[in-house]
């Protein structure tokens, strides 16, 4: 699976705001500067996020971006299709225009099962798992 920069920014984004204090909001310069991309651009995808409901956005002094209780179950597809603006369109392995079930290209079969499996097994994959995850494996290093 292919993903934008702007989705993997918002994994990545989410993944590190899920690893930090509960409750206690996240700048988008801190974000930024964990992932190594402008501001302006994570600030963007973070108000996409809030928006969707996501994340909460407080603004001021003290303010920024934090994971709200409903998100904790949040998981990798969610995430993708929020910001894709649609769930991951098949494609055809081989690059045909036309391959569907009834012009099927000689690997269609196999790809839309492999295709399947592998959306399946990113709804199992949850952001707050996945940082307890990441940010315990960088701590250990």
């Amino acid at each position: 699976m292919v993903l934008s920069k702007a989705t993997e920014q918002a994994l990545r984004g989410l993944i590190y705001i899920a690893a930090q204090q509960r409750g206690e909001p996240v700048l988008s310069r801190e974000i930024a500067d964990y992932l190594g991309v402008p501001v302006q651009c994570i600030t963007k995808i973070m108000r996409s996020l809030a928006k969707r409901g996501f994340l909460g956005s407080v603004k001021g002094r003290g303010g920024g971006f934090l994971l709200l209780p409903a998100a904790e179950s949040l998981n990798i597809m969610d995430v993708v299709e929020a910001v894709e603006g649609h769930p991951l369109s098949p494609h055809c392995v081989l690059g045909l225009k036309v391959c569907a079930d009834e012009t099927a290209c000689p690997l269609h079969r196999q790809w839309t099962d492999l295709r399947r499996q592998e959306v399946d097994w990113l709804r199992t994959q949850t952001i707050c798992e996945m940082a307890k995850t990441t940010f315990s494996k960088m701590q250990v290093a």
